[in-house]
Order: C-alpha cells, then sequence, then structure tokens
C-alpha cells in the first residue's frame, strides 16, 4: 500500500491493489453548511474490504461427500450384486460394471459444454439430477421381489441414468465451488477449497468401500441372507441427502455468466476445419508446418497454435487407457478374487469380500505423506535426485504392472489351495502396488498436462484425461468379452505384460516430446537473439572512417547463448 500525503489544505489520496480509493473530507459548521478545506476536518475514509468466505461452500462439499459416497458405493457392491443375486455369470458381471465405469468417466465432457455455454453449472445439476434419481429408482426396483420386468434392462437401465447423472455433473459440482471465490482476493482461499474437495471426495470412497458391504451383509430381507434393497435404499437416500443439501444452497451461490463460447466445441471446431481442408487442398498446395494450420483463417493463429500443442500432449496419453484397465479392476476381479478367500482379518474380525478393497484408500492416504515428507527429500539428500514428472510416470506404469504380476501370482495360488484357505490379506502387495502406480503416475500425468498446456486450454486436458479412463474401462469390456484365456491368472498376467509393454511406449514418446520441446525452445532463443541483432543493427550509424556498421553488444544478458559481441554488415 502506498499513501501520498499532499498538504493540508490538499486531498489524501490512497493507491491500495492499483485501485484508487474515494476519501470524502469535510466540516460540518454550525450553520448547518459543509467546510469542503482546511484544518481541523473530518475525514472519511473508504477502505477495502477483504471478501468474506463464501458460505455456499459448506453445501458444496456436503452434497459431494453424499454424493460420491452414493455413486461410488454402486461401484462397491455391483459387480457380486450382479453375480449372486441376480444370478449373471462372472464375466457379464464384469462386463456390465465397466460399461457403466465408462459412461460415468464419459459423460463429464457433455455436463462441462450444457454448463460452460448453455444454462450455468447450477441448472445443470439440478436437470441431470432428476435423471439420477430415475436411476436410483429403478435400481431399487431391481432388488425386489420379480416385478415383471426383464432384469437386464432394467439394471441396464438404472446403471446407465446413474452413470449419466453422476458423470455429467462431476465436473460442474467442482467448478460451482470454484467460481464461488472472488480472485484475486481470494487465491490461497480456492486452493484450501481444491484440497478440501478431493479430500472429502475420498474420504466419500473410503466410506462407500465399508458401510455398504457391511449393511448387505447385516440385514435379512425376503428370505435372502443378504439385503440389497437395504443397500440401494441406504445409497439413495444418500443420494437425496446430496440433492436436498445441494438445493438448499441455492440461497448462497453466486450468479453464474455464461461463456459466450466453450472451449471444447472450439476446439472441436478447429480440428475439423483443419481435416477438412487438409484432405480437400489441392496437390500444388503449400503444406503448412503442422496439418492444425490448415484452420488459420478461420482461426486465430494463436488458438490453433495452442490447439497444435494440446495435440502434442494428447500423444503421451496413448498408452494411459491401459493403466486405467488395471485400476478399474479393483471393483470387479479383484473383487471376485477375494470373494475366494479367508475374509477373517483376526480372530473375531472378519469382514466382506467387496470390503477387501478398502486397503486402496488407506494405502493411498498413507502413501501420499510418506512419498513427500520422506522418500522425496532422502532421494535428494542420498542420491540429488528430483523424479520429474515423465520419469514419475514411467516408475508408476512399472508398480502397475507389478501389481498385476502379484495379482496373478496369488491367483495360481489359490488354485492350489482348498476353497476359502488363502487369507485376503495377501492382496496387501497388489493393492500397494497399485497404489503406488496412482501415486506415481495418475496424480504427477494430470499435473504435468494441466503445466504443460496452454492457458485457454485446461478443460480440454481434463475431458482428456477423463476420456483416458472411460476408454480404459472399454478395454476391460472387450477382452473380458473376447474370453481367449483359459484361467483368471493368465488374464492377470497378460494385462501386466499389456502394462509393460504401453509403458515403454510411454517413455519412447516420452523422449520424443522432451527432445521436440528443446528443439522449440532452442528455436525461440535462435529466433530472440537474431530479432535483437537486428534491433541493434537498424539502430547504429555507419563508421565514418571505412563506410561499415559496426553494432556491438553493450548489454548481453547472461542467460541467452552468445554469438558474436561485434556484427559486421
Amino acid at each position: 500500500m502506498k499513501i501520498k500525503a499532499l498538504p493540508a489544505l490538499g486531498l489524501l489520496t490512497i493507491n491500495d491493489d492499483n485501485e484508487t480509493i474515494g476519501i470524502t473530507t469535510s466540516l460540518t459548521l454550525k450553520n448547518g453548511s459543509n467546510k469542503k478545506s482546511g484544518y481541523g476536518l473530518v475525514t472519511v475514509l473508504h477502505t477495502h474490504r477483504r471478501p468474506k468466505y463464501p458460505i455456499a461452500i459448506i453445501f458444496v462439499l456436503t452434497a459431494k461427500l453424499f454424493e460420491a459416497f452414493a455413486a461410488n458405493g454402486i461401484r462397491t457392491i455391483l459387480a457380486l450384486y450382479l453375480r449372486d443375486d441376480l444370478f449373471f455369470s462372472e464375466s457379464f458381471s464384469t462386463v456390465l460394471l465397466h460399461i457403466f465405469n465408462f459412461f460415468g468417466q464419459f459423460c463429464p465432457i457433455f455436463g462441462a459444454i450444457l454448463a460452460d455455454s448453455y444454462i450455468g453449472n447450477v441448472r445443470t445439476i439440478n436437470r441431470l439430477y432428476f435423471v439420477y434419481a430415475l436411476g436410483w429408482t429403478l435400481l431399487v426396483f431391481t432388488s425386489l421381489p420379480y416385478v415383471g420386468v426383464s432384469l437386464v434392462f432394467l439394471v441396464s437401465m438404472a446403471l446407465l441414468l446413474i452413470a449419466i447423472g453422476n458423470g455429467s455433473t462431476r465436473a460442474c459440482v467442482t467448478s460451482l465451488g470454484a467460481i464461488q471465490f472472488q480472485l484475486p482476493d481470494q487465491a490461497k482461499q480456492l486452493a484450501d477449497y481444491f484440497s478440501w474437495y478431493y479430500f472429502i471426495y475420498y474420504i466419500g470412497i473410503f466410506l462407500s468401500k465399508i458401510i455398504p458391504p457391511m449393511i448387505r451383509a447385516n440385514t435379512r430381507c425376503y428370505n435372502k441372507t443378504e439385503c440389497y434393497p437395504a443397500v440401494f435404499g441406504t445409497l439413495g437416500t444418500s443420494f437425496f441427502m446430496a440433492w436436498l443439501t445441494f438445493t438448499i444452497g441455492k440461497l448462497f451461490y453466486k450468479e453464474e455468466k455464461i461463456a459466450e463460447e466453450n472451449i471444447l466445441v472450439k476446439f472441436y471446431g478447429c480440428v475439423k476445419h483443419a481435416l477438412s481442408k487438409k484432405w480437400n487442398r489441392a496437390s500444388n498446395d503449400k503444406k503448412p508446418a503442422h496439418w492444425l494450420h490448415y484452420a488459420i483463417g478461420r482461426y486465430d493463429e494463436a488458438f490453433v497454435n495452442d490447439v497444435t500443442k494440446i495435440f502434442k500432449l494428447v500423444k503421451l496419453y496413448i498408452p494411459l487407457p491401459i493403466y486405467f484397465a488395471l485400476l478399474a479392476q479393483q471393483d470387479s476381479s479383484w473383487t471376485f478374487q477375494a470373494a475366494f478367500m479367508n475374509t477373517t482379518i483376526v480372530e473375531g474380525i472378519t469382514i466382506q469380500p467387496d470390503q477387501a478393497k478398502a486397503m486402496g484408500p488407506i494405502f493411498l492416504f498413507m502413501l501420499i505423506p510418506l512419498w513427500q515428507y520422506v522418500v522425496q527429500p532422502l532421494l535428494r539428500w542420498l542420491f540429488k535426485l528430483e523424479l520429474q514428472p515423465l520419469q514419475s510416470l514411467t516408475v508408476g506404469g512399472v508398480f502397475s504392472a507389478l501389481s498385476f504380476i502379484s495379482a496373478g501370482i496369488l491367483q495360481r495360488y489359490i488354485y492350489t489351495r482348498p476353497y476359502r484357505s488363502v487369507n485376503v490379506l495377501w492382496q496387501i502387495p497388489q493393492f500397494i502396488f497399485i497404489m503406488l502406480g496412482e501415486l506415481l503416475l495418475s496424480i504427477p500425468g494430470l499435473q504435468f498436462a494441466f503445466t504443460q498446456a496452454p492457458v485457454s486450454m485446461k478443460s480440454v486436458v481434463t475431458a482428456a484425461w477423463f476420456l483416458n479412463n472411460a476408454f480404459g474401462n472399454l478395454i476391460v469390456v472387450l477382452i473380458t468379452e473376447l474370453n481367449i484365456f483359459p484361467s483368471q491368472y493368465d488374464e492377470f498376467f497378460f494385462y501386466a505384460i499389456l502394462m509393460i509393454v504401453s509403458i515403454i511406449f510411454y517413455t519412447y514418446l516420452a523422449y520424443v516430446y522432451v527432445l521436440d520441446e528443446q528443439v522449440a525452445a532452442a528455436d525461440s532463443v535462435a529466433n530472440d537473439s537474431n530479432h535483437n541483432s537486428l534491433e541493434l543493427i537498424s539502430s547504429e550509424k555507419p563508421n565514418p572512417r571505412n563506410g561499415v556498421r559496426v553494432s556491438q553488444e553493450s548489454d548481453r544478458n547472461d542467460d541467452t547463448p552468445s554469438t558474436s559481441n561485434i556484427t559486421i554488415v
């Protein structure tokens, strides 16, 4: 804050954060008139107040906790519900679960477009929650005694509606909370919000892996030893609590401004136009440096360059669906594996097979601070080693492959032992390995993409990341449907090999990406150097002694490569 004091008869001006704040200076005389200047004046200073923390965030985070518990709760118990209660085959149950996951990861793109360009986050969430609610209602019907409708059709429709509701509102809820903050005054609070958001989200995931299986195992209904209507009723109630909390929050949400254009739609239009011009160009037309440059004209050059940058980043994503295919099987093949194991942890403590995957978030909560505050400092201290993001992704891929090697070895051992004689704690190594993959691949991968992406393309990067997850689930569906492996452990080993091959391919792509970036940086420095040299030359006068113009650098930046201090033209 800068304060400039003027003479006593002048005015006082205060500049705070580049804003001039108004001052009222006056003196009320006995006759009622105001004296505008002079000594003994009353000065009222209108200062800038920091905005209060938005109350709306409480409703956003509370609603997210309820909704995350409901959405992930259905993923927790779905595989066993389809197999054990509806008597679908194990392969069909796996396929249905991963198709459900696919739509949940694919739909955020459409929700984001609808919210950003048409009706805003609040209306998008509210309208899609009606679809969400219908899905929960149908799902409860599937768990009741036979109602005269094909269960395959009813379950499929219910899961589709839940996936659309959950997926389409996911990005909108995050964005709704973010826009409640006033920037730049609340930049720190915004960063804290994202930390709290993901903490709340993972708390919901953790609870969803513990409570629904416990309810199912400890309640009886319709002459069944396991009561799925009670589970779905609990999860549906949690969703409706999320909806109620969100609705009350409408009293506090800020008014939204709808963007004039959606970046995802513009991105698609740019790519489509460039491809159209490339395919229809004449053979004698000059070929641009990159095929996307065909879009320059209809789209400005800066935007096209940003799209080109994104395409270079997206190349790094090509092998990543394999990783997400491995990660997604915690809810399917690993749950089925746990169902063949002894789930008694210690005497008197027995868990359900679908509760075993709660080890995942537990280990992740432990590994994050261990890695951040112990392992990384030790690597820097002992080996002077700082793991870069692309290197971290490679290591994370190796750990993910090891998780399925462990699962394959365990599955083979289970086949050689009596039924449910192998303790479920033997799954610990594979969960540790897959969570190390999550820590070293998923988190740094998204962070790297965000830091490398142009400012205008952050939403495109998020969409691409969701699509990776969606296509990973499709890979599981495809391999399951092909049914080419005689045993489950063969399939586990196949996924491990597939992960190793994809991570080798990723390493190559990362090497090419870094090389291209170094070349681009060198070209940029060279162009800047040439530009500066030309400016220096043009500003010099001819040497009167020999008619040769001499340009000498007087203030060279030591950070730029040195060519010659004297240029003779």
